[in-house]
């Protein structure tokens, strides 16, 4: 029996999205929505929006169901606009489903339930941030228990993971990630993880890994990374076993668990800071409750021993903000060039894709977010002649993943992307070997500040041997020269951008000079 679905996808693949429905519901018809269409709406506007549609099953797809706040709000929505049954689910799985009558009688005491304890969890959290504060004043004057190193010499390290999102997805963070573990655990240090989720890409025989699951509790943002902060505090200081010589922390949102360890074990910090998440939260991510973030953000920095950045533009908001120099290292992002390089698969990957000897073949891999500039990309896309014979490959998924598809699907440009959605993360260099051309097309900050990135996929394109073409900004401008290792273009400039993707589909030497060029520098560096 055929059955009328709407699709809400708020994060993950989009793709894999579409085919989980059709396998478990065959003939149904499945109209897609965007977050994008959703996201700047009243809530009225929203239950008249997805009335008109008239779903029969209201589904919604996001990148992992346990990660999903507002679950309880999206049935009561749902329900409201007459669907008979709402699903909630993710692509590993997860699987959420109620009827509507379950759902409206269960609404209000759900509902009340979820803002008492966001209400407790926000009162909790401004008390032990008092109390943590106090405490690293104190410190100050004390000295902290340095370790000793195991009996070989060797650091025992605990990595804190207590970003509030999946770390599922390939790209930036999960690479990130995944370099540190690798680097250190090659130069003899012993490591332990504590994450609240999977890592893609993470070795488990190599590195021990403790996920603390995060509950889908919260009225708001703010208050489902607040509860879940708190509830991954606790479990994570207990979980850590001895004294670790000293406890590594990847700075999130809404988080002191790094900073709770470090004062119960008397042992250092070290701060991973890619940047301010007060300034995310302003511009890109919009949580609320930026005071109290601010407050996070203050006692992170004034606790760790050391602070990691990747770039001198955010060594420099660090002194602005009245960090002490002495404790900020400066690590530009790199690439593992033997893992990352040419002839590693990728003519067989552009069979399996039915890409033509003569096609040339422009790659994309990232999370599909703010500043990455795939929509600049997608229009781009539409932008190419119908008898250029230049393909496309997108690798990755996140919030504006459907707004690309719906992009390329206006332009008429469906067919020349080919959308492979998030893949395991060790099979990303492969994907990249297969491409003649790499694209980082990266767009300025929303209020003007000076871009501090540091994209890893960057170094990743370099070390593939591809040519490259990217955004004239920061130190992607500073890791690239122009005409030489890459072809830089004007940040968010459509036309550009296109110019420059028929410029290397036409020539192939430039092609292979400017990718010899860049593998070359990221050797070097």
């Amino acid at each position: 029996m055929s059955m009328k679905i709407v699709l809400l996808i708020l994060s993950g693949d989009p793709l894999a999205a579409r085919e989980i429905l059709k396998s478990r519901f065959h003939t149904s018809e499945v109209e897609t929505l965007t977050r994008a269409e959703v996201a700047n709406s009243t809530y009225s506007e929203r239950l008249r929006g997805l009335r008109a549609r008239a779903p029969e099953i209201f589904a919604v797809a996001t990148e992992r169901l346990v990660w999903q706040r507002g679950q309880n709000a999206l049935l009561l929505l749902s329900a409201l606009a007459g669907a008979g049954t709402t699903i909630i689910f993710d692509r590993h799985g997860a699987w959420r489903e109620e009827s509507r009558a379950s759902a409206l009688m269960k609404a209000p005491a759900r509902l009340v339930r979820e803002a008492a304890i966001s209400a407790a969890a926000l009162v909790r959290s401004r008390r032990q941030l008092t109390h943590l504060e106090a405490a690293i004043q104190t410190r100050s004057n004390r000295t902290i228990d340095s370790g000793t190193g195991t009996s070989d010499g060797h650091p025992n390290i605990t990595y804190i993971r207590a970003s509030p999102g999946p770390g599922t997805q390939a790209g930036g963070a999960a690479s990130h990630m995944n370099g540190f573990v690798n680097a250190a655990t090659k130069l003899g240090a012993y490591l332990s993880l504590i994450s609240n989720d999977e890592i893609a890409g993470l070795d488990q025989e190599k590195v021990p890994l403790k996920i603390i699951w995060p509950r889908p509790v919260g009225s708001t943002r703010a208050a489902f990374d607040i509860y879940n902060n708190l509830l991954f505090t606790e479990r994570a200081i207990a979980e850590i076993e001895g004294r670790p010589d000293f406890i590594y922390q990847r700075y999130s949102r809404f988080t002191f668990a790094g900073v709770a360890a470090s004062l119960k074990l008397r042992r250092p910090l070290f701060l991973e800071y890619n940047g301010s998440e007060v300034w995310v939260g302003r511009y890109w991510d919009h949580v609320g409750s930026l005071n109290v973030l601010a407050r996070y953000e203050r006692l992170n920095l004034k606790a760790a021993a050391y602070i990691f950045v990747v770039s001198e533009v955010v060594r420099q908001d660090l002194l602005r903000a009245g960090v002490d120099d002495d404790k900020i290292v400066v690590n530009p992002n790199g690439v593992d060039v033997e893992r990352f390089r040419p002839g590693i698969g990728g003519e067989r990957v552009r069979q399996e894709f039915g890409i033509a000897p003569d096609e040339t073949l422009v790659g994309f891999v990232g999370t599909f977010g703010p500043w990455h500039g795939v929509e600049t990309l997608a229009t781009a896309i539409t932008l190419i002649p119908q008898n250029e014979p230049v393909r496309f490959l997108l690798i990755g998924s996140g919030a504006l993943s459907a707004t690309v598809e719906e992009i390329l699907r206006a332009g008429g440009a469906e067919q020349r992307a080919i959308i492979a959605g998030s893949v395991p993360h060790e099979r990303v260099a492969t994907l990249l070997d297969a491409c003649d051309v790499l694209v980082s097309p990266h767009i300025p900050l929303q209020d003007g500040s000076e871009f501090f990135g540091s994209p890893t996929k960057l170094f990743e394109y370099m070390a593939m041997g591809k040519a490259i073409i990217a955004s004239r900004l920061g130190q992607i401008a500073e890791a690239l020269t122009d005409e030489t290792s890459a072809l830089l273009v004007e940040p968010g400039n459509v036309q550009h951008l296109t110019q420059a993707l028929l410029r290397l589909g036409k020539s192939p030497d430039l092609r292979q000079r400017l990718g010899a060029a860049a593998r070359i520098e990221a050797i070097r560096n």
